[in-house]
Order: structure tokens, then sequence, then C-alpha cells
């Protein structure tokens, strides 16, 4: 589709696999996008790898954090790879 963006999601959610969006989004919509955590997902290790300045950096998101206010969501971008384990 032209103008849409890539992410992809692996791991323990329910429905892994490419996802198109058409602007960046965040981390809780994305989960919500693919249907959510399996029931042995990880909530507080979920690694998010994208690229900075042209290097790949990951990052350790705690979901459960985000959705209580502790921390902000998490933006991503187009070509990031959200795992959870």
């Amino acid at each position: 589709e032209a103008n849409s963006y890539a992410i992809y999601v692996s791991g323990e959610v329910k429905n892994p696999g490419v996802l198109r969006i058409r602007s960046e989004t965040t981390l809780l919509k994305t989960i919500i996008a693919v249907g959510g955590f399996t029931e042995w997902a990880n909530k507080r290790k979920i690694l998010i790898i994208t690229k900075e300045n042209g290097k790949e950096k990951r990052i350790i998101a705690n979901y459960n954090k985000i959705v209580d206010g502790d921390v902000p969501d998490i933006v991503i971008n187009r070509g990031d790879t959200i795992i959870v384990r």
C-alpha cells in the first residue's frame, strides 16, 4: 500500500507478523492491533529494535508500567521490530 509503514511483531502475541500502518504509532496501539498477548507473554520485558542515527538500538519496555502511567508510551516507527517473549 502506498504511503504505508511496516512494523514487525513477533513472539507471544495473538497475531504476529507484519503490521501495515499509515503513520507512526505507539507500543500500546500496536499490541491492540495484533490482538493482545498470549497467556505466556512476559509483559515486563518487551524488546523493541529500532534505528537511531543509522544504528540499531534495543529498548526493553514494560507494558504494565506504561498502562499504569509510570512511564510514557513508546513511539514505534517504520521498520521497527517488536518481540514479546
